[in-house]
Formats: structure tokens, sequence, C-alpha cells
């Protein structure tokens, strides 16, 4: 017999013992202990079962994270395989009809003949054509002089054309050493004072380098997330030997002068109507101060409706940094932001009053971050999640229909397309919140989808608004990247240049524009004294106007 039994065996006659002595009160009160006691246990295991079952659910998660795919996108057989997988019926699987209108038959017209199916290697489309501005070196092969005569009739025959064979070659950048060697003069006769020619191009700067080494610079760790100390590298190879201190030397002097442009398209973005996306990444920064030597600053992204782009850094995350951004941006331009909670924070207003750093009535909600929660729950085995990641597909659907289309037709066919299926996720989600409790994947998605649904939905009530922040999103994902390469920055100053480099060069990005090409032109003015009246001619969508680009 184990201790268990035994203990249970020694209280059940300690009972009995008192009954049999008429001692009722004891023997209720030692029954009511135990009861007591027994409740806790069972309150405990409960609690722990709760842990262990969310502790499940995030080393599924974590899993995912390391080893799974990332995208959130699922096919419809995907969505229905997953559904089974984890004991889903047959009804939830099926998909409904299509809704978008499909374009009537031309009945007038005869019907094609139907030619046989090609095999998939006829369908092939070929090898992509090589751009034509590549630089190209023509070799012209000419038909031998002995086989120039028609072999009928023997006459010389005549070009009428060519075939060409393309074979596409790398040739590894370099340097160029640009020299301008001044003759010096000297009289022999009397030894008198020598004269030198006067140098044709005076000097920019004090630099040995000139504004294509420093927009390359610029480039490589902005748009192609090269930390600076790799970039030195490739510049060994090409014969160069640039140490990386001098190397962070010349980046901080172009950005010490690029930085006026940066903030004049930071206070043109500010003025935009329309709306605005704004989301934030992590950025590490040297503090030999703090604890470990570094701390957390934050990177905010800001895009707009037309392509603009623009970075600024906090070295903290609270809601007084970024409060008087928001103050900048006009009263019929709304805010598309995510859930952090700075944005719902009361902060002192420009007149004393306690006002919301993110007005709730030009606010608009972003859809992915609703259905990424959703998406979790159904990765992590709940097929309840299975409607809602359908609801939301099927959104998606009439957004790839009404891209690019003007904002009353994209309203339009918001109107009809769309709202029948956000109105039956709301729907689905105010019955699962009566039911669900506060704890699992889909009860936070849940209660996250209503607490996001004023602002989502607001997105529905315009065409010019977005449906979510994916264009933030995907913009900020550039120096995300460069943060896993160069891990931090140097100090806040670094910082708030590196912000300003993003801000140009994204925006180039956004806009088309050759990056470097940009950067040279606008360094070279600048160093020869461009009048900062005109500051706002260089700014990227005014500089692809002036150039015609």
């Amino acid at each position: 017999m184990d201790a268990s039994s035994q203990s249970d065996l020694d209280v059940r006659d300690q009972i009995v013992a008192l009954m049999r002595a008429g001692d009722v009160e004891s023997a209720i009160a030692l029954v009511t202990k135990l009861t007591a006691q027994h409740a806790d246990v069972v309150s405990q295991r409960d609690a722990l079962a709760t842990k262990v079952e969310k502790l499940d659910v995030r080393v599924a998660w974590l899993t995912r994270m390391v080893f799974g795919r990332k995208s959130e996108k699922l096919s419809l057989e995907e969505l229905g395989q997953l559904v089974l997988a984890y004991g889903g019926s047959e009804e939830e699987v099926q998909q409904p009809e299509p809704t978008l209108p499909v374009p009537a038959l031309d009945t007038t017209k005869e019907p094609e003949e139907t030619s046989k199916p090609r095999s998939p290697r006829n369908n092939h489309r070929g090898r992509t054509k090589l751009s034509e501005k590549l630089e190209r070196v023509v070799t012209e092969v000419a038909v031998p002089d002995n086989e120039r005569m028609c072999l009928q009739c023997g006459c010389e025959m005549t070009a009428f054309g060519h075939l060409d064979h393309e074979r596409l070659e790398f040739v590894p950048a370099r340097f160029v050493v640009h020299v301008e060697r001044r003759e010096k003069l000297g009289c022999k006769a009397c030894k008198g004072e020598a004269l030198t020619a006067e140098r044709q191009t005076p000097p920019l700067s004090s630099l040995r380098v000139g504004p294509s080494v420093l927009a390359y610079l610029i480039e490589s760790k902005c748009d192609d997330a090269l930390p600076i100390h790799r970039q030195c590298d490739q510049f060994a190879r090409l014969g160069f030997e640039l140490p990386p201190s001098t190397a962070y030397g010349y980046f901080r002097y172009a950005m010490d002068l690029l930085l006026p442009v940066s903030d004049a398209l930071w206070s043109t973005l500010m003025e935009h109507e329309g709306w605005i996306g704004v989301d934030d990444t992590r950025l590490d920064v040297l503090d030999r101060t703090r604890k470990g030597g570094k701390y957390r600053g934050h990177l905010w992204c800001f895009v707009t409706s037309t392509n603009l782009v623009a970075y600024r850094f906090t070295e903290t995350w609270e809601a007084t940094e970024i409060a008087p951004w928001f103050e900048l941006i006009g009263p019929s331009t709304y805010v598309q932001i995510d859930d952090y909670k700075g944005y719902s924070a009361m902060v002192p207003g420009p007149e004393g009053e306690r006002v919301m750093v993110v007005d709730p009535e030009r606010r608009l909600g972003c859809m992915m971050h609703v259905r990424r929660r959703f998406y979790d729950a159904l990765q992590a085995g709940d097929t309840r999640a299975a409607f809602a990641v359908k609801c939301i597909r099927e959104l998606y659907k009439v957004e790839e229909t009404a891209r690019g289309k003007p904002p009353d037709e994209r309203l339009a066919l918001r109107t009809q397309h769309s709202l029948p299926h956000l109105n039956a996720f709301d729907a689905w989600v105010d019955e699962r919140d009566k039911t669900l409790g506060k704890t699992g994947k889909l009860a936070e998605a849940v209660r996250y989808a209503k607490q996001q649904r004023v602002f989502v939905r607001r997105c529905f009530s315009d065409g010019r608004f977005e449906i979510d922040n994916g264009k933030v999103e995907r913009t900020i994902r550039e120096p995300a990247i460069g943060r896993k390469n160069f891990l931090f920055t140097g100090s806040a100053q670094a910082a708030q240049r590196l912000a300003g480099a993003y801000t140009l060069v994204q925006t180039c990005r956004a806009f088309g524009i050759p990056t470097r090409e940009y950067l040279i032109d606008v360094i070279t003015k600048l160093e020869s004294g461009w009048p900062a009246r005109r500051l706002t001619e260089l700014l990227p969508q005014r500089w692809v106007e002036l150039h015609n680009i």
C-alpha cells in the first residue's frame, strides 16, 4: 500500500472515530478542512494545466518561427488541408462561391477553333530579354567571301539582317584616381619665384574621395544592408585600402551635408493630406554609461500614399517622444497604425490640455495585424479560426481586384463585395467573444479584432485608404535587415544620421530613382554651396521632375 492510500485510511479512521465518540462538530470541521484542501489542489492542477497548454502553444509558435515559413499566405487547398489535419469537418473546408463580378461573354463573336493543348515546354516564355540599358560590345561576323555567291544562280547575295547571340559578362567595379597635374615653371637664369598653373577643378572638400564614393557608402548601407566594414573589405579587393574609421568619417561628413534635405522631406511628408502610415522597429545604440554598454532605441517609419518615406529616431519608446510629431499632421489627414499603447496615451496638448497622441477619429487600423492573430491560432491547432482566416482571405481577393483603380471605384467594389464578408466576420467575432475564455490564441485574436473594429472598418469607408499597413511594413523591412548585419549604431547622433540616410534612400527607391545618381548630384551641389532657399529642389520628388526621369 502506498503512502497516499495509507493517509486516506488514516483520515477516514479519524472521521469514523469522531463520529462514534459523538463529536460530530469535530468530524464536520475535519471534513470541511479536507474539502478546502482538495479544492486548492484541484485549482492548482487546473492552473498548471492551463499554463502547460499555453507553453505548448508558445513552443509550437517558436518552433514555426525558427524552422517554418514566415509567410501567412494560405491557398484554398492549404487552408482546407490544414483544417482537416487538425480535426475539422468537411463543412468547414467548403469554400464560398466567388463573389466578384465575372466578365460577360460576348455572344456576337464566332467561337474560335480550339487547338490542342500545348505541352508545358511549348508554353515556356523563353529567356528574359536583357535590358537595352546594358553596355554592349558587338563583334561583327561576316560570311566568308568564298561563300557569298548564290548556289542557285551564281549572283552575289545581299545582306538583309543579322542573327544575334548574347552572352552576359560581369566587369567588376573599379576605382579611378583623377589626377590634375599642374605644371610648375621656374627661371634657371635668375632663380626667381616659381609659377604654378591654376587649378582647373577647385576642391569641393578636404576629403580625398569624391561624391561618388560617399554616395556608394550611403546606398550600400541603406539599400543593400551592407555594413561599412564590409564595404571596406570590398574596397580592399579593388585595391583601395580604406580603414573603417575613415569610412565612418566619410559617411558622417556626407550625412551632415544631407540632413537638411532629409529634414525638408520630413516637413513635406507631415504636410501630406490623405493618410500616413506609421510603424517602428528597434535599433540598438552603444552607450558605455548604460547597463550592458548599449540601450534599445527605436527607428520610426512614416509612409504616405504618394510614396514619400521618412524615418525618425527616438531613444525610448515613450509616447511623449513621438507626440510632437503627430501634432504636425494636418486635421484632415488620417494615421494608419498598429496597437502600440503609446498611440492612445494622454499627453499635454499645445494649450496645456490633456490630449490623445493619435486622435481616435482620424485613426485607421490594420487588417494584417488582425489576420496574424487568427493565423497563429489556426497554426496552433484551433480549427475554429479557419472561418476568420477565410473571411479575411475573401477581403484581400477584393483588394486584388480593386488595386490601382480610382478611389471612387475602389470604394464601390468594397461596398458591394467586401462589406458582406466584413459583416460576417464581425458577427462571428461577437458570437465567439461570448463563449471563449480569457486564455488561448483564439481568445486573444477575438479580443484584438473587437478592439480594432472601429479603426479597421474605417479603412473600408474611403477608396483612398488601404485596409492594412503593409506599405509601411514592407518599407521598414530594409532597416530590419540592415540591423541584423550591423547590429547597432555608435551613438544617438549616429542614429539620427542613419534615419536621415534611410529617408532619402528609401524615398528614391519608392519613386524608382537611381539612388546613386541622385546622391552624387545632391552631394556635389551641397559641397558647391547650394543656397538654402532652394533646398526643396533637391528633394527626390522634385529632383525627378527637374531631371525628367
